[in-house]
């Protein structure tokens, strides 16, 4: 007859094994609830206790602030070009009318046709640039010459006084600016005025020596020309077509 022999196993439980235990578990529901928290804020509908109303709201105006803000930059800029845009198109239409003058210019007798002057004066840098345009008139000729002089009239100290726009061009050689063309000729004349002279009219003379000996002037008053103003003004002066002798 056989005995049975009965084994007895001792298992030894560390005494703070509860702890890891518990710590082991209160991991795996933080790491629980965090990937919970990236789900939620991933969504449209972030969740409430974290992400406020107000908190939503206050992004928003800030998110349409900054689009509002960059729809005027774009406003302004695309108004900004479109301006510089009119004004390339007034100058080109301005050419293109003097050009037609030029090649169909008016029956006046005249020898040569003395546009009005394009003067513009800023009084903040006391600067002052004229643009003179000489043509030929009706009778076709191969060669004109002659010479053409800018007085300047306006008011120095409250006095009426008068300037030779060629005594302020350090370039010019003489006292007249020499022309020589077959249609046409653009003398463009840019100088500092004294200080505390305001110019008030610019007189243009030009005196012919070929095809005929001929002179011609005219007044023009000078326009205190803004940036912005500037096409309008010589649309104005390319328009304006007075004469004086």
């Amino acid at each position: 007859m056989q005995k049975h022999q009965l084994r007895t196993m001792v298992v030894r439980v560390h005494p703070h094994a509860w702890r890891w235990r518990a710590g082991g578990a209160a991991a795996a529901l933080l790491l629980i609830f965090f990937l919970g928290y990236l789900l939620a804020a991933s969504r449209a509908d972030n969740a409430p206790f974290f992400n406020s109303t107000e908190e939503r709201l206050r992004d928003q105006i800030a998110q349409l602030t900054a689009e509002r803000d960059s729809d005027q930059l774009t406003l302004r800029t695309l108004k900004s070009a479109l301006s510089d845009q009119a004004e390339v198109m007034s100058e080109i239409r301005q050419m293109l009318t003097m050009y037609r003058g030029v090649l169909l210019p008016e029956e006046t007798g005249d020898a040569v046709v003395l546009r009005a002057p394009i003067a513009d004066y800023d009084p903040l840098t006391q600067s002052l640039q004229v643009v003179e345009i000489v043509h030929r008139g009706a009778s076709d000729y191969s060669k004109y010459e002659g010479s053409l002089s800018v007085v300047v009239e306006g008011l120095l100290s409250g006095k009426p006084h008068k300037i030779d726009l060629s005594s302020l061009d350090s370039t010019m050689e003489s006292s007249v600016f020499p022309l020589k063309f077959q249609y046409l000729q653009r003398v463009k004349i840019a100088v500092s005025l004294p200080a505390g002279f305001v110019p008030e009219t610019v007189v243009s003379s030009i005196s012919m020596v070929q095809p005929t000996r001929a002179t011609l002037a005219r007044r023009d008053a000078v326009a205190f020309s803004v940036a912005s103003e500037r096409g309008q003004q010589r649309a104005e002066g390319y328009a304006s077509d007075g004469r004086e002798r």
